[in-house]
């Protein structure tokens, strides 16, 4: 335990020190670390030895940026399809290991290893954000989730102290935690963060001094929403689980500063334009994430941000799934409690929810073998964890359309069915 938070905290100074290095820095760093990352992996983990091997790609021709597009990419679809066994580095005792479950943005439920080094790594880039912001050790967070995590030993001796809300509970406890605990710092998606500010009461709550929205898109209407009743303009991330957070808004609020020091991030279109989102996690080496095609859409930023970071920028990241269920109390499902039930089935390829009615929900699901036990344990599954008010049936499906977008809705609302 000592152990690890003390190689956070290293890597956390490191990041900090990053932000307004020269960008010939940054470049030597990121063809560095991807050569080295580039042999670990064709070396030690099965999957990419076949992957490279099979395009012709020889990991020790790499030498600049400009290879990148040489290198084939790694897709969701084909980490789903490949064995965990052959998805981390040869030898990696997995008992040592955290296993972080996701379905990503199409639905496509993966199991992602962090070794121990993994699990400073992603505690430091997330926290770096945090600390660009003027977080201090002693600043208490509010962090509302599907899944609440764990209390740390040195959380509860007052670093960097945290309590959780549940996404599951109305918005007025959140509200009402807000306004007793006296939060410095509120982390939450963006349609958390919306629904917690319309159940803030004027003058019971003392405005947060940060707000972190990721998850999905901050709308402009959120944006203002949040900022009008919670009095603190929100910071817009983003970020995967499979990676960490690797872009976020500055003081500024313009474009999303890219953490090139930790990650390598591309856009398949020329600056200006938009294009695939992948994106390389240069401190992932048990489970490598090399050219991971995140299934967004992105656009470089044209103009540096007068802040004074030297970070490069995206102008914007658009495509993640923004709808929700509105129950008849007034309650919402948002996508990630859908994401939470639906993540973990292993026979589970894709999913979408469908509402037809205020009650009645279709979960469309694309099966790895198709079943009819299999169908009616999910939906034996969802009947017991859903509220009670909803009646929900699971179909088979053979595969879920895409949007004209390229993306796949997760929730399809009442009155888009």
């Amino acid at each position: 335990m000592i152990s690890e938070a003390i190689l956070t905290w290293k890597l956390l100074q490191e990041a900090r020190a990053a932000s307004r290095r020269p960008q010939a820095w940054f470049r030597a760093r990121q063809e560095s670390g991807m050569k080295r990352l580039l042999i670990h992996a064709y070396q030690k983990v099965p999957l990419y030895q076949r992957l490279y091997n099979a395009a012709g790609f020889n990991p020790e021709s790499f030498r600049t940026l400009e290879d990148l597009p040489r290198i084939p990419p790694l897709t969701k679809a084909l980490l789903k399809q490949t064995r965990a066994e052959d998805s981390v580095a040869l030898g990696t005792n997995l008992s040592h290991c955290q296993l972080v479950s996701t379905s990503g943005s199409t639905g496509m439920p993966l199991q992602i290893v962090l070794g121990p080094y993994e699990r400073c790594w992603h505690r430091a880039v997330a926290w770096r954000v945090l600390f660009e912001h003027g977080f201090r050790w002693t600043d208490r967070t509010l962090e509302i989730r599907m899944a609440l995590g764990p209390i740390q030993r040195i959380q509860k001796l007052g670093i960097a102290p945290k309590d959780w809300g549940s996404i599951l509970d109305p918005p007025a406890k959140w509200a009402h935690q807000l306004a007793q605990r006296r939060h410095e710092c509120v982390v939450a998606g963006a349609g958390t963060l919306e629904l917690l500010a319309e159940a803030v009461t004027g003058g019971e709550t003392r405005p947060p001094r940060i707000v972190i929205s990721d998850s999905e898109p901050l709308t402009p209407r959120a944006r203002a929403q949040v900022h009008a009743k919670l009095g603190t303009d929100p910071v817009d991330v983003y970020g995967l689980v499979e990676v960490s957070n690797f872009a976020w808004q500055c003081e500024q609020r313009d474009q999303f500063h890219v953490s090139a020091d930790s990650h390598i991030v591309e856009v398949a279109a020329p600056p200006g334009q938009t294009g695939n989102l992948l994106v390389t996690a240069l401190g992932m080496w048990t489970m490598p994430m090399i050219r991971y095609e995140t299934g967004d859409l992105a656009e470089i930023a044209t103009q540096t941000c007068p802040c004074g970071r030297t970070l490069p920028g995206l102008k914007a990241v658009h495509g993640r799934a923004v709808d929700s269920i509105r129950l008849g109390n007034g309650r919402y499902l948002l996508w990630p409690y859908f994401h939470e039930l639906l993540g973990t089935e292993q026979d589970l390829l894709e999913w979408q929810v469908c509402q037809e009615t205020p009650r009645d929900l279709l979960v469309k699901a694309v099966l790895r073998s198709p079943d009819t036990n299999t169908v009616k344990r999910i939906e034996s599954r969802l009947r017991c964890q859903l509220p009670t008010e909803l009646r929900v049936k699971v179909e088979s499906v053979s595969s879920i359309p895409a949007e004209r977008n390229g993306k796949r809705k997760l929730i399809v609302p009442l009155g888009d069915v």
